[in-house]
C-alpha cells in the first residue's frame, strides 16, 4: 500500500514583492513562524487583512464572520514572493465574502477573480485577479515519481480511511526535484474526510488500459 502525508491548508496569501512593499514597507523583514513542509516555504508571523468592497466601509461586530463584517477576515502570508499575488481560499470562504473562485493549481491564475482589498500596516491594495480555490494535488520528488511511475500532471485518487472515510478523486501530481512526499487539500475536504493532524491517505494509481 502506497501512503502519503496529508496536510490540511487553511486560506493563505502569496504575495508579490511589490504588494509586500505597498502593505508592509519597503524592505520589511518577515517573521518566521515555520518552515513548510516543501523547500524554502515558510509561514510568517505577519497576516494580511481582506475585505470586499462591501465590508470595507461597515462596523466590526462581536461574532466570529469571516467576509461580512470588518472584523477577523486576517489570512496568513506564505513566503517566498510570488510573481503574482495569489489568495488560496476554501469553498466555504469563497461563499462568504461572496466571490466566485474557481478551482485551480497554485500559480495559474488566469481568468481568476479579485475584487478584494487587502489590508497591512503601512498601506492597501486591490487585486483584480488571484484568488482560487487550491485543487487538491500531491507534491512528489522528480526521483520518486520515476520509481512510481508517476508524471507531472497526472490525476490518481486518494483513499482516506478515518471516521468519515472518503476517497479524493482528481488529485494532481506536482514533480520537482526539491517537492516533498505530501498531499495537501484544503479546510472543506479536511472537514469532510475528518482527517487529523499528522494523517495518513492511501494513493490509488489508476493504470491506463
Amino acid at each position: 500500500m502506497l501512503t502519503i502525508p496529508i496536510e490540511v491548508s487553511a486560506r493563505h496569501i502569496h504575495l508579490s514583492q511589490k504588494h509586500a512593499d505597498i502593505l508592509f514597507g519597503t524592505g520589511y523583514e518577515f517573521t518566521t513562524v515555520k518552515e513548510l513542509s516543501q523547500k524554502e516555504q515558510y509561514a510568517y508571523q505577519e497576516k494580511i487583512e481582506i475585505q470586499t468592497e462591501q465590508s470595507f466601509a461597515k462596523a466590526g461586530c462581536e461574532a466570529f464572520t469571516f467576509g461580512k463584517t470588518c472584523d477577523h477576515n486576517l489570512i496568513r502570508y506564505l513566503g517566498p514572493f510570488r510573481e503574482q499575488t495569489q489568495i488560496e481560499l476554501s469553498w466555504a470562504d469563497a461563499y462568504l465574502l461572496g466571490i466566485q473562485a474557481p478551482i485551480k493549481l497554485s500559480g495559474d491564475l488566469e481568468d481568476t477573480p479579485g475584487g478584494l482589498i487587502l489590508i497591512g500596516p503601512k498601506g492597501q491594495v486591490r487585486i483584480d485577479t488571484g484568488v482560487i480555490v487550491a485543487q487538491r494535488h500531491i507534491h512528489c520528488n522528480t526521483d520518486k515519481a520515476q520509481k512510481l511511475g508517476l508524471a507531472h500532471g497526472q490525476e490518481v485518487s486518494v483513499r482516506v480511511a478515518e471516521q468519515r472515510g472518503v476517497i479524493f478523486e482528481h488529485v494532481i501530481i506536482r514533480t520537482h526535484p526539491t517537492f516533498q512526499w505530501h498531499m495537501h487539500i484544503d479546510t472543506d475536504e479536511g472537514n469532510a474526510s475528518g482527517i487529523p493532524m499528522g494523517g495518513e491517505g492511501e494513493v490509488i494509481i489508476t493504470k491506463p488500459t
